[in-house]
């Protein structure tokens, strides 16, 4: 699965109700915080499960970013995180 496939497979697995939408663009459009699709233990499950799961790590600024309130731009924050890894390697 690539990124955007494991995003949305976390949240249809670990949701406390389905991601609001008929299609995919609706479910990354989708302010998950604001309409309680997980609560603040969902998030740091979340947070562990990706930053395990991608070898990444969030930091505050990431949380704490606009981005970061929507599914969309959580998995943009996570290919950003690992396109920068994967630069530092080289």
């Amino acid at each position: 699965m690539n990124i955007k496939e494991e995003v949305l497979h976390f949240f249809k697995t670990n949701a406390i109700k389905p991601l609001p939408g008929d299609t995919e663009a609706d479910y990354l459009a989708c302010y998950y915080l604001d309409i309680g699709i997980i609560d603040s233990i969902g998030i740091v499950k979340m947070i562990m499960e990706f930053e395990e799961k991608f070898n990444i790590h969030f930091d505050a600024a990431c949380m704490q970013s606009y981005e970061f309130q929507t599914v969309g731009g959580l998995i943009q924050i996570i290919e950003r995180i690992r396109g920068e890894k994967n630069e530092q390697r080289a």
